[in-house]
């Protein structure tokens, strides 16, 4: 296969910029996600009938779990742009989907006033939503490992997964904000739609930013490679037939990043509230601190992953989460205190897995097809352990009659974790990639 030569790759641009990029659709990516967990009780009584309180928020967290149907979907179609036409177009069109999906939300009227066409509104939302959620971590991933060398990519992505965290993070301190200054009152009857209105104009900042910076290098190389031999891209066909060992590895080993997410974004805070005894303003505070935790954990964990590589990042973030899961939930049910360090030994779980699966998404694939395998493996393993995991806490507590017994099913993911990433060591200790800018993650240098 040819490549371009030196003079015609696009020059490497400011990391502090391809970061900014990046990162903004990340940002509004997950603080899209967060704000509708942060509200999830609310939204079960404006757009649900009254009648049962349980039933209504179980209803309202199968529509939280909803946006994850259309995310495959989405992670094909952000895949096929961005491995036929580039990383960069992938991104401008799947945060401008997210973010529409997510500000239409503020306008749909209550099921007091429209009935049943209420949350049917709501399942569209969250739908068009997802779409777009489905690539955007993919692409974003994709463009700035393409854009780093070997060395400066663990801590570079890490820093692209901080500003995930900061965008959950945002969500909730918009809501603990907007209760400060008008009342929970006022907020459970009006003002949580100016959460989901913010999204618009973190779009339009997202769109911008991301026509202001180059395509990256080894995709260029790819397209001109593939001109110069008079191919067509095929993404989603070679992906299914070139990779299916690798996502099906990924699959595994990224488990348990799939289920802690909504559980710390969403379901972590009702936890609190309905096992805890605590309000919804002191919630969101706590959970404000446990999302700077979280951020603190992810950067470590980039330091870690770029001295001890990645297979060996995987075991320990795994096991952190299936060894600390129960008495971190068990102790949530003992107050504030309780409840900051529950949640706090879960961010760090969550923060180091983090790294590792975000990296795996682009370290396992061949650039060929990295945003399309890498899309839709995620979207795969959040369908099937992310967007029922806040329904299921729900309904194992409640069958159970205990307080704690979802936190054994998160440890026992977390176990699953442990024994993919021990057994498919050889593959995550060698790049899959054919492609130059493809190496083991052995370097401790950073930016």
């Amino acid at each position: 296969m040819q490549t371009l030569p030196a003079s015609d790759v696009p020059r490497a641009q400011s990391p502090r910029r391809l970061i900014a990029s990046a990162g903004i659709g990340n940002f509004a990516e997950w603080y899209d996600f967060a704000v509708y967990g942060v509200v999830a009780s609310i939204l079960a009584k404006q757009f649900f009938p009254s009648g049962n309180p349980a039933a209504a928020l179980i209803s309202a967290y199968a529509l939280f779990g909803l946006t994850y149907v259309s995310r495959p979907a989405g992670g094909l179609l952000a895949g096929w742009l961005g491995d036929t036409l580039g990383r960069r177009r992938a991104l401008s069109f799947t945060v401008l989907l997210m973010c529409t999906g997510t500000a239409l939300i503020g306008f749909i009227p209550t099921y007091s006033k429209i009935g049943i066409a209420a949350p049917l509104l709501l399942a569209l939302c969250r739908l068009v939503q997802g779409l777009g959620t489905g690539g955007e971590y993919s692409s974003a991933i994709a463009f700035i490992y393409e854009h780093s060398d070997a060395r400066r990519r663990p801590v570079r992505i890490s820093y692209l997964v901080t500003m995930t965290f900061l965008g959950i993070t945002a969500s909730v301190l918009a809501a603990s904000l907007c209760t400060a200054i008008v009342g929970e009152s006022a907020f459970e009857n009006w003002a949580w739609r100016i959460l989901f209105l913010l999204s618009a104009p973190l779009g339009i900042a997202g769109v911008y930013l991301r026509n202001r910076v180059a395509e990256t290098p080894e995709f260029a190389r790819v397209a001109a490679a593939a001109k110069t031999e008079h191919t067509k891209a095929t993404p989603i066909r070679g992906t299914f037939r070139t990779q299916a060992r690798a996502m099906a590895l990924f699959f595994c080993v990224v488990s348990a990043y799939a289920l802690i997410t909504p559980v710390l974004s969403s379901y972590f805070i009702t936890f609190m509230q309905d096992s805890g005894g605590i309000s919804h303003g002191v919630s969101y505070w706590i959970s404000v601190v446990i999302n700077l935790v979280m951020i603190g954990a992810t950067l470590v964990a980039g330091r870690l992953m770029a001295s001890r590589g990645l297979q060996r990042t995987f075991v320990v973030g795994g096991l952190f989460i299936a060894v600390v899961s129960v008495p971190a939930f068990a102790l949530a049910t003992h107050g504030v205190i309780g409840a900051l360090v529950g949640g706090s030994l879960l961010a760090v779980g969550k923060g180091t897995v983090a790294v590792a699966g975000a990296m795996a998404m682009s370290y396992m694939f061949p650039a060929q097809v990295r945003v399309t395998a890498g899309a839709f493996a995620y979207n795969a393993c959040t369908v099937v352990f992310g967007a029922a995991g806040p329904a299921i806490g729900l309904w194992l507590n409640d069958s159970t009659g205990t307080n704690t017994a979802f936190s054994v099913y998160l440890a026992t993911v977390g176990a699953l974790s442990v024994v993919a990433a021990i057994v498919g060591r050889k593959r995550l200790s060698s790049a899959a990639s054919s492609s130059p800018a493809a190496a083991p993650l052995v370097s401790t240098n950073t930016d």
